[in-house]
């Protein structure tokens, strides 16, 4: 039964949370914001995850989003929030987690910032997100996305009704990623299918191949929704390319890059200043990826080592340094928290930037155990990365300096550096 709520804060997930009138019970309930008066349902009783039914008194804070699919496909659920009350939301929540930080910096652009985006294939053709019930909500247009992305997903929805491609698992169409240098203007598509049956990759890339310069034809067998599967076919590039000051990336068309450019270029500037190398030191990157921050530190470092899980990131991580003409840099495969324990000698500087998990137990403790004068820790959780400061500061250390950008404008998502010292 619906139920007169006040929303007073946000849960770790950026959902609002809802006090019940007359009941004072709590209820996440997402599409709310702090200021909001809400009528809304209970929809999971042991999660307390409730459903917006009608906004009551809307919140002083609250705009009308220009994107048509909002609170339908899934996404950008703070986009009725104004752009100012973003930043101090997510501002606040660092705050309360490690007490003073710098001011946040917003992201130069609010709109057009993605360089991906993974689309799902659903009924009648449709390419678009998944709303909250698992069901697809086609989107011609994505605001998150560039202009050109637009005409490319025109094309690509054309090509699968005209072919009579029909959406997993009636017919093979799983997936399709968008991926898009900014710095560097290219673009590349990766098909994912099912194995029912080949997709024409050919004579799709003859009808693509005037608006990007790849495509890629890839199987997915995982019942898991992810879009990431075994590459079957190219034609023309099976990466894209990007550049962060200057220094140029190969990225594999199933590989992870950060996704907002302009912005992952002031967080690069804020690991500098942080890191305050002197041209002398070892520096230590853990989870390094393609080495976007240990290649950007290479000139200011004696020696960086990379340390990657993705033994396929690691590889392209040391042909991007050969491409930028870095010769102080390598990198090792495997996971962080056994390859530290091999590494012989001591490092001045680690950088870690993990997943969203953290860092594991063993690489705090190795860390530790070996005292590095300086540790920067980039989080897109700093929840995580709070938890993981505080077992650091067993060992002596503490956070001197903390630094919240947005990197993802629109949703609840952030990125926090932190410096911490002996």
């Amino acid at each position: 039964m619906p139920q007169r709520y006040e929303i007073k804060g946000f849960d770790q997930k950026g959902r609002g949370l809802g006090t019940g009138a007359g009941t004072g019970e709590t209820l996440n309930i997402p599409f709310t914001y702090p200021g909001d008066i809400v009528e809304a349902e209970l929809l999971n009783k042991h999660k307390k995850t409730g459903r917006l039914i009608n906004i009551l008194e809307p919140s002083p804070d609250r705009q009308t989003p220009p994107c048509p699919h909002f609170a339908k496909c899934g996404g950008c659920s703070w986009h009725g929030l104004t752009y100012e009350a973003q930043l101090k939301h997510k501002a606040e929540r660092v705050r309360n987690l490690f007490g003073e930080a710098g001011q946040i910096i917003p992201s130069p652009d609010l709109y057009h910032y993605r360089n991906r985006m993974d689309y799902a294939f659903g009924p009648d053709y449709s390419i678009g997100l998944k709303d909250r019930n698992n069901y697809i909500v086609d989107i011609e247009k994505c605001s998150l996305m560039s202009e050109e992305s637009v005409a490319i997903m025109d094309r690509l929805r054309y090509f699968i009704r005209f072919k009579k491609l029909v959406a997993h698992r009636e017919g093979i169409m799983r997936h399709v990623i968008i991926r898009e240098g900014k710095n560097i203007k290219n673009t590349i598509l990766n098909i994912l299918t099912s194995d029912k049956d080949r997709f024409p990759l050919e004579e799709f890339w003859e009808k693509m191949q005037d608006l990007v310069q790849g495509v890629t034809w890839a199987i997915n067998l995982s019942p898991a929704d992810r879009s990431y599967g075994d590459i079957q076919q190219t034609f023309g590039q099976d990466y894209y390319m990007e550049s962060l000051h200057g220094i140029k990336f190969k990225v594999p068309v199933q590989s992870f890059f950060q996704t907002n450019v302009k912005q992952a270029e002031k967080l690069l500037d804020i690991v500098k200043d942080f890191a305050d190398l002197q041209r002398g030191e070892t520096l230590l990157d853990l989870y390094s990826g393609t080495g976007s921050i240990g290649l950007s530190l290479a000139d200011r470092a004696k020696e960086v080592v990379g340390v990657e899980e993705n033994e396929p990131a690691t590889e392209l991580s040391k042909e991007n340094a050969r491409l930028n003409g870095i010769n102080n840099f390598s990198a090792l495969a495997g996971r962080a928290e056994k390859v530290i324990g091999s590494l012989e000698g001591k490092f001045d500087t680690i950088i870690m930037d993990p997943p969203r998990p953290g860092v594991h137990k063993n690489v705090l403790r190795k860390l530790g155990e070996t005292r590095p004068a300086k540790i920067v820790y980039v989080s897109c959780n700093p929840f995580t990365q709070k938890y993981d400061a505080e077992k650091l500061k067993e060992f002596g250390y503490k956070i001197e300096r903390c630094q919240p950008l947005d990197m993802f404008p629109h949703t609840p998502h952030m990125e926090n550096v932190i410096l911490l010292t002996l």
